[in-house]
Formats: structure tokens, sequence, C-alpha cells
């Protein structure tokens, strides 16, 4: 299943992650929001060649949203940092299942073997 991006609230987003089917695990990728067509984060646009082949041909849910511009990202306000979220830097993958939330961040996104191993687990 070919990744979504979404523009849904982050509360309709939580919503959506913790009603999936228990079975398989949902994917929420948090980038920083692009500016003149290119994310302003560089781990993000490390990240995103190696998130799009992985999830290409996935028959995983998996929702890509952007966090915001720079000075919007660093507000303590900004919803993707808070509960449920509590994403602490860019990119992360979130991954629910059975109403655990785990958390592959950063440089870890783009490290083929830790993104692998997460993505199967």
């Amino acid at each position: 299943m070919p990744l979504h991006v979404s523009t849904a609230t982050p509360e309709a987003i939580a919503t959506t992650l913790e009603s999936s089917p228990c079975q398989k695990p949902s994917y929420l990728v948090v980038y920083a929001s692009l500016m003149d067509g290119r994310s302003w984060c560089g781990d993000c646009r490390d990240a995103e060649t190696f998130v799009n082949a992985k999830f290409a041909d996935s028959p995983h849910v998996v929702t890509v949203v952007y966090a915001g511009q720079r000075e919007e990202w660093r507000q303590t306000d900004n919803p993707w940092r808070q509960a449920p979220f509590s994403i602490t830097a860019l990119p992360t993958i979130v991954k629910v299942l059975d109403e655990k939330w785990e958390y592959l961040v950063e440089g870890d996104v783009y490290d083929q073997e830790k993104l692998d191993a997460f993505v199967k687990a």
C-alpha cells in the first residue's frame, strides 16, 4: 500500500492509528514541512528515499504528515510534540500495534538495517 500524505488533524490521525486492526501495525511518518519543494530538515531529505522504497509495496497502512516549518516545529505546543505522538525529533516513524506506540527516530530512519528491523518487528 503506497504512502498516503494526510492533511487531517492530529486528533483524527491519532484516532485512526489507535483504531487500526490489531493483526498488523499502522505507521505514521512525520517529516519537517516542505520549503521550496524540499524539506527544510536534512535528515528528512536523507530518509525520504529509504522510507519510500521500504513502504512502496508494503501491505501496511502508512500515513505521512508534515510537522511544520522550522519555527512552527520548534514550538513546544506543536501538536505533533504532544501526546499521544510525543515526537521529539524529525524524521520519526511511529508504529502502532495493539495500542503500543514505538518510534524510529532521525538517522535511524535512513539506516537500512534499523528500518528493516523496525518494520519487521
